[in-house]
């Protein structure tokens, strides 16, 4: 309820996304417009958690609530501070100021908070092989660790994103997608634990000339996000029939180094050094 006249809230900030084990400031700044602050209420749901009256003998009066962990030290009017958060922390947090007498004029504002687990493993990249050939159908699996929410998937082929137009099958089905030309991305949910999930990407790509470089190789990598707030990746070397590596004075010096020069003057030097012995 906005009052028409008098006191407002100019700003709330309230974080949208928060990891778990986090800890957060809740802020909440009022223009007064000449009146006296009668409280300042913070509620989560349907659940008031914290109260600051200016005028009462104890100014900050805080309610126990499931996820609510308030710091009064470092609480005050402006500002609330809540550690250990956890899922049971997420949902609708509102700020809302109300005027001393005479007027008694209300204002508030919600915000929503979501709190996520991080993964604390890579996900999982499985294939058949690690040899393959343009013109083959490249498949692949990859999962995610179990987390809350569960992760999202992404593919890539040397570092460009497979394109989302030609993605099939983006639902929480849990049925996988098999497809013999293009690409095609299935995905698959698991339970967990106290509603964490895993997401299972299945994909399945024609490979082409230019999905390898000069030297017959490819780096397939899998990628699990959750609105930027955390990034972990898996990478699996794809080669092509033939490939070679190094050869072992490239291994030993690199292709830059300057050793083989060196090499043919002591070779020169032998030589010369043999034919005035002769």
């Amino acid at each position: 309820m906005r009052g028409t006249a008098g006191i407002r809230i100019t700003e709330m900030h309230v974080p949208r996304l928060v990891k778990v084990g986090s800890t957060v400031k809740l802020a909440c700044r009022v223009d007064l417009q000449g009146a006296s602050l009668y409280s300042l209420n913070w509620w989560r749901g349907s659940e008031q958690f914290y109260q600051f009256s200016p005028s009462s003998e104890d100014q900050i009066t805080v309610w126990e609530s499931p996820g609510i962990t308030v710091d009064e030290g470092k609480s005050e009017r402006d500002v609330v501070v809540l550690h250990n958060i956890s899922h049971s922390t997420s949902g609708n947090f509102k700020c809302e100021v109300l005027a001393d007498h005479p007027s008694f004029e209300k204002d508030s504002e919600i915000t929503y908070m979501e709190v996520v687990d991080e993964p604390k493993q890579d996900p999982k990249v499985s294939l058949e092989r690690l040899q393959w050939s343009p013109g083959e159908v490249l498949k692949a699996n990859c999962t995610s660790p179990v987390t809350r929410p569960p992760s999202d998937l992404n593919w890539f082929i040397n570092g460009e994103k497979v394109s989302q137009w030609s993605m099939q099958g983006q639902g929480m089905s849990g049925r996988g997608l098999d497809v013999g030309v293009g690409v095609g991305v299935g995905v698959g949910v698991g339970v967990g634990d106290m509603g964490s999930r895993s997401r299972t990407s299945q994909l399945n790509l024609v490979l082409r000339e230019t999905h390898f470089t000069l030297g017959g190789q490819s780096v397939l990598s899998c990628d699990a996000t959750y609105k930027k707030l955390y990034s972990r990746t898996s990478k699996v070397h794809l080669i092509k029939p033939g490939y070679k590596t190094a050869a072992p004075s490239q291994k030993l010096y690199g292709e830059g180094s300057s050793s083989g020069p060196g090499v043919l003057v002591w070779i020169l030097m032998v030589a010369t050094l043999a034919a005035f012995t002769l």
